[in-house]
């Protein structure tokens, strides 16, 4: 007989890859492979220790990894593996083609991921190929997923604001929208504030490892929910974690997963919200029919 507490969990950030391969401009070049069953293995378990009870109904979102640049063949891989369980996030530029984009539509894809970490050139996303780009992943209906370098989140949100214009793309900030050293105080969720009067914004809960202060995330994660509210925060593995696999890493998943907010911040938010982060959220975003 089935748990009462088994859940489905939907996974909104995690990556696919094969052993060495990557971009020829890459930074990083993977010594192991990443590969479907065992994102399966690892996610798929998180629900034998600690409070999230029992998992039922695993649900992913398979996110380019930078280092894989514009080649998105093992995303579709995977996608065409799990259908209906799967969504994904690529990597395309202005140069993609109409066909080419009809093909990520019809394989699950339902964003494009801008990574400016690092990255001199970002305000290319300004120039008009990228408005024209913006315009058509308008027309699909698909999200805007950006990832900037910590500290750096507000000012970049604000220039892909201006870029999307009058196209209501939502956007989803990757891991926590990556602030810097100042914390509840960034810059980023004060840009945050002002562009969801015009779109979506939302935000991942994931990867606090790449945060300036790893162990303040819960005042992050809690400053996220006044800002965007409890119906547009999301969570994700980041699962390999590249650069940072431990061990440790499985049981950070897990304690963001069962997150409940700060003591005597707001009344606990119980199974509404629990149900919300875990993957109602998530099904809404990418168009998973998950069943409670």
């Amino acid at each position: 007989m089935m748990s009462r507490r088994a859940l489905p969990l939907v996974d909104t950030h995690f990556h696919v890859f094969d052993t060495g391969v990557a971009a020829s401009s890459a930074r990083y070049r993977p010594s192991y492979a990443a590969g479907l069953q065992d994102w399966h293995a690892a996610i798929g378990n998180l629900g034998e220790q600690g409070e999230l009870g029992d998992l039922r109904d695993l649900y992913g979102v398979v996110v380019q990894a930078s280092f894989l640049g514009t080649d998105n063949t093992a995303l579709l891989a995977a996608l065409r593996t799990m259908p209906g369980r799967l969504r994904g996030v690529a990597v395309v530029d202005p140069t993609v083609t109409d066909p080419q984009l009809s093909a990520l539509q019809a394989a699950g894809v339902r964003g494009i991921r801008l990574n400016l970490y690092g990255d001199p050139g970002w305000q290319r996303i300004a120039t008009a190929p990228w408005r024209a780009l913006f315009r058509r992943i308008a027309a699909l209906g698909w999200h805007v997923e950006l990832h900037t370098h910590n500290g750096d989140g507000g000012m970049v949100l604000a220039r892909l604001d201006a870029a999307l214009a009058d196209a209501g793309v939502p956007v989803v900030l990757d891991h926590f929208g990556r602030p810097g050293t100042a914390g509840i105080s960034d810059p980023v969720f004060d840009a945050a504030r002002e562009v969801r009067a015009r779109r979506q914004v939302w935000v991942k809960i994931s990867a606090p490892y790449r945060l300036a202060a790893p162990q303040h995330w819960p005042m992050l994660a809690q400053r996220w929910r006044e800002i965007v509210g409890d119906d547009r925060l999301l969570w994700g593995s980041d699962w390999p974690w590249t650069n940072h696999e431990a061990p440790v890493r499985l049981d950070e998943c897990r304690e963001l997963a069962a997150w409940q907010g700060l003591p005597g911040e707001r009344e606990s938010p119980g199974a509404a919200w629990s149900a919300a982060l875990r993957w109602r959220n998530a099904a809404a975003l990418y168009g998973f029919a998950v069943a409670a």
